[in-house]
């Protein structure tokens, strides 16, 4: 937990933990940057936490403990003046229950299920939700633990903010990866979530990636983040798009040598790319029609 704060600071307004393990209910966490809302759950070890950056004065947290009040399960409410309707952002940690045998004991069934939220209301939900699904790696083909998520989202009409099939979670004794970590947003936020990607360069001594992505409530110019692009550039055959270019190369050349202004050489090379990309290049799917 300390090292994700150290990598947070000055880089980001929330933080989403889970596998927290606070041990003492009563325990306050105190952090020079960064305000702690936790649940107050009696005799239980709270598995979920959420920092908000002290000088973060545009908009305002408020612990939401009477839509759930859950070790592994918290919301809070994300407001301004530039929101007409505040955002709800959950924080879940997918585990079973302790000592239940019974799938239907993990937290999705046991408390996400009887959330019902109005069509209108801004929904962010995050993070380690541990179920398998082709929606976000298509390499499953054992669907696990998803069905009462993907009931939830779709209910709810979410989309998937994650690029689909990039690995989050890494156990590095099994050699295995996997995706995990998940969010989703409603969509009537979809449209206010940038730049959705991993760090893989923060050393947070933990075996899932730090994942970062931006609300943007008012129109201002970004610079995209190309792991968050529209394509899936996952699932490019960047040899069949290298070997193309090659043979369009002459041609090209040619046409170059006959245009004289440098700002058409510009959009005769952007065009050419363009036309590239649509060839070898596909969009990514928003959405999925889940299949069970």
């Amino acid at each position: 937990m300390h090292a994700c704060m150290k990598f947070a600071k000055n880089k980001t307004n929330i933080v989403i933990l889970q596998e927290s393990w606070m041990r003492d209910e009563n325990i306050t966490i105190l952090h020079s940057l960064f305000i702690c809302i936790k649940s107050y759950v009696q005799n239980t070890h709270v598995r979920v936490l959420i920092f908000v950056a002290k000088n973060a004065r545009k908009f305002t947290c408020t612990s939401r403990s009477d839509i759930v009040n859950s070790k592994d399960m918290q919301a809070i409410s994300i407001a301004n003046n530039k929101i007409q309707r505040e955002i709800l952002l959950f924080n879940i940690y997918n585990e079973k229950l302790q000592n239940a045998d019974d799938e239907q004991l993990y937290m999705i069934e046991q408390e996400l299920a009887k959330v019902m939220l109005n069509s209108e209301q801004k929904i962010i939900i995050a993070e380690n939700f541990n179920a398998h699904h082709s929606w976000w790696n298509a390499k499953i083909s054992n669907f696990i633990r998803m069905k009462a998520l993907i009931n939830w989202v779709n209910l709810h009409k979410c989309n998937l903010i994650n690029t689909s099939d990039i690995n989050i979670y890494y156990n590095y004794s099994d050699q295995l990866s996997s995706v995990l970590d998940l969010a989703f947003a409603s969509k009537n936020m979809c449209n206010h979530i940038k730049n959705w990607h991993i760090n893989e360069n923060a050393n947070t001594e933990f075996n899932h990636e730090v994942i970062l992505f931006t609300i943007v409530m008012k129109k201002v110019k970004l610079i995209e983040n190309s792991l968050n692009a529209s394509y899936n550039l996952q699932k490019v055959n960047w040899k069949d798009f290298n070997e193309h270019l090659q043979k369009m190369k002459d041609k090209m050349i040619i046409k170059m040598q006959r245009i004289t202004s440098l700002k058409a050489k510009i959009i005769y090379l952007t065009e050419c790319i363009k036309n590239t990309v649509k060839l070898f290049i596909f969009k990514q799917r928003i959405c999925a029609k889940s299949k069970f």
